[in-house]
């Protein structure tokens, strides 16, 4: 099937990374959200509100302008998307968004406790410590605006406090990366914290030899 904007193997990979997401934990019911970037259309697409991901069809994504107006798609988009877009805005590097519910990240969240790398897949794709975002309503453009602030440049994910993690990617398999590498980080930063005080990995310190590939 052809679309007006993006194609069909795009909307096929977002319900992919959607349907991975609940398989692997990070999600449940209808959380999260998933989008990518359109450069050439000045759009994004993303998912829409309240669908499940098992019944979600490519033709239900929908297409947001930057300005935040749908222009393709009979849904309604996610409630997050002025999130997504102020982000979008921030990182011109960032062409995928994840936004994932998963425990051991709502478990530091709580906690107001940014999570530290102790693994090398947190350092490798989430490239720092996550910063927490204190709470607040996520459905509005001035909290996005926040929220990117709060990530910043250097690091590829925030965690909003009591509502889970918001990963970035040059592209979506690799923000989905960030997703569970942080969430396993998250399991074994907290698991360490209650035997002692876990060893935190730089990545400065990280030499990776030439040629190497990332896992």
């Amino acid at each position: 099937m052809s679309y007006k904007y993006g194609t069909q193997a795009q909307r096929e990979e977002i319900i992919y990374y959607c349907q991975e997401s609940v398989r692997v934990g990070l999600n449940f019911n209808t959380q999260g959200n998933i989008s990518i970037r359109l450069p050439e259309e000045k759009a994004i697409l993303i998912t829409p509100s309240g669908i499940r991901y098992d019944v979600l069809r490519p033709d239900q994504i929908l297409t947001v302008d930057y300005d935040g107006n749908v222009i393709d798609g009979s849904e309604f988009p996610s409630t997050e998307t002025d999130v997504h877009l102020a982000q979008y805005a921030a990182r011109p590097d960032v062409n995928a968004i994840v936004h994932t519910e998963s425990t051991y990240v709502n478990v530091l969240g709580t906690l107001n406790k940014p999570i530290e790398p102790v693994l090398l897949n947190m350092v490798l794709y989430a490239k720092g410590t996550v910063p927490i975002m204190p709470f607040e309503f996520s459905t509005n453009r001035e909290f996005g605006e926040k929220q990117a602030a709060y990530m910043g440049k250097d690091v590829n994910a925030v965690c909003w406090q009591d509502h889970g993690l918001f990963s970035v990617g040059e592209d979506l398999p690799g923000a989905f990366k960030v997703a569970v590498a942080v969430e396993e980080n998250a399991k074994v930063y907290y698991s360490a914290l209650l035997l002692g005080q876990p060893k935190v990995i730089q990545l400065a310190d990280v030499k990776i030899p030439e040629g190497a590939r990332l896992p």
